[in-house]
């Protein structure tokens, strides 16, 4: 894993680690930012579906709420990377890219 900002570098060193975080707390937010077709053949649990290449996905992340922490994965690192980068031009601020994504998760 690799943090979208220095500010989070370290938290998590594996996709393994998941596990310990609780995403039902209102503080943490999975976000999987593959296409809905891909998230529906499998996804990793509590994720949220927000489809980067999708037409709503500037509108969808504006709404999103900037004092969560979003851990942001696609398949195997390259969307979500894109993702992190348009979700910090939206102000937000606590982003982990979860570098092999769903790729990684699945070994």
């Amino acid at each position: 894993m690799i943090s979208c900002n220095s500010g989070n570098e370290g938290r998590i060193s594996s996709v393994n680690e998941l596990e310990k975080i609780d995403f039902t707390d209102g503080e943490n937010v999975l976000l999987d930012v593959r296409s809905p077709e891909e998230f529906a053949e499998g996804h990793i649990p509590d994720a949220v579906n927000l489809d980067v290449n999708g037409e709503n996905f500037e509108k969808e992340i504006s709404e999103l709420d900037p004092s969560k922490t979003y851990y942001v994965y696609c398949h195997s690192g390259t969307r979500s990377t894109r993702a992190c980068s348009e979700l910090q031009e939206k102000g937000l601020k606590n982003l982990i890219n979860l570098k092999d994504g769903y790729s990684a998760y699945k070994k």
